[in-house]
């Protein structure tokens, strides 16, 4: 009996992977390799990441697919509409990378306000005493105000993280949240915080969230940091605030497009720090979304994923 072809389009561990390839016939092809539009039309498994857009039209070429797998929490590269109307299992893993885009905003944070600098050579004793005269950062985190955008799995576990280290947290969510920090409209979330981190999910009523009215009630030495969506934040209103607020810090971990466009006006910034989407890459996180593989063997097996998307 031959064995279910599941293909993957994007990199996944190497533990997971073999765990499919021994219950599946695997194949790892980008969807822009020659061999794809051939495996497609009798894949019933298909296994994604972030860059690969499962959409009617992939959809139109796959007759025998049961199973879409998502890599990873966001599901706004999979048209989830188009799957249900077909029968088309969709599986993601929605908590797997969570806690490091958590760490990645509380260092990101605590890297813009209380910045740490080392020592590279032998001091003499009046350099050491200046050396550490010249690292006293203006503040701390302790009593600075965190406004969290977005108070879901991820937003939630920075809200509490935050406020362990002294921080006064408040934020701004769709829906009303029983939460130990402080529910506020977004005006005043963005007068009232210095720092500002952005945790919403794709929907389209988020595209540019945060543009030039946005920008206007903010501080001027406002940390805004973004590892959600690239395309909630309007890049060129940023451009312009960051140009006329020196003393700001913007931190994009996700963009639109990307790449990052080369024209973009964002590089080259002082005041404004772009990191790859990287924000989950860690070798564990990256570990545990590869799992996704066993929804997709259940599917295939007739049973019910742990973690469906629909």
């Amino acid at each position: 009996m031959s064995l279910p072809l599941a293909i993957v389009t994007e990199p996944l561990a190497p533990q997971p992977l073999q765990w499919l390839s021994d219950r599946c016939e695997l194949v790892q092809c980008a969807t822009s390799d020659a061999p794809f539009d051939e495996l497609i039309t009798r894949a019933q498994a298909l296994v994604v990441r972030t860059y690969t857009k499962v959409d009617q039209q992939l959809l139109d070429r796959a007759p025998n697919l049961k199973v879409v797998a998502r890599a990873g929490v966001g599901l706004d590269n999979i048209d989830l509409d188009a799957c249900k109307s077909r029968g088309i299992r969709v599986v993601h893993t929605p908590h797997a990378n969570a806690m490091s885009v958590v760490e990645y905003t509380i260092s990101m944070m605590m890297r813009a306000l209380r910045p740490i600098h080392s020592i590279t050579q032998s001091l003499d004793e009046s350099s050491w005493h200046q050396a550490r005269e010249d690292a006293i950062t203006e503040g701390s985190v302790v009593g600075t105000t965190l406004g969290v955008i977005g108070l879901g799995y991820i937003g939630s576990r920075v809200a509490l993280a935050a406020s362990g280290l002294g921080m006064r947290v408040m934020h701004n969510d769709l829906h009303q949240i029983e939460a130990p920090s402080q529910a506020r409209s977004l005006d005043d979330l963005l007068i009232e915080a210095r720092v500002v981190c952005l945790h919403v999910d794709g929907r389209a009523s988020n595209k540019y969230l945060i543009s030039s009215d946005q920008f206007a009630l903010m501080r001027s030495d406002v940390v805004l940091i973004n590892a959600s969506r690239g395309f909630v934040i309007d890049p060129v209103a940023a451009e312009r605030f960051a140009a006329q607020n020196p003393d700001t810090r913007l931190i994009f971990d996700v963009h639109d497009p990307e790449p990052i466009d080369p024209d973009s006006g964002l590089l080259g910034i002082p005041n404004v720090i772009l990191t790859p989407h990287i924000a989950a890459a860690t070798r564990q996180a990256k570990t545990e979304m590869s799992w996704v593989v066993r929804d997709v063997h259940a599917v295939l097996e007739g049973h019910e994923p742990t973690h469906p998307a629909c």
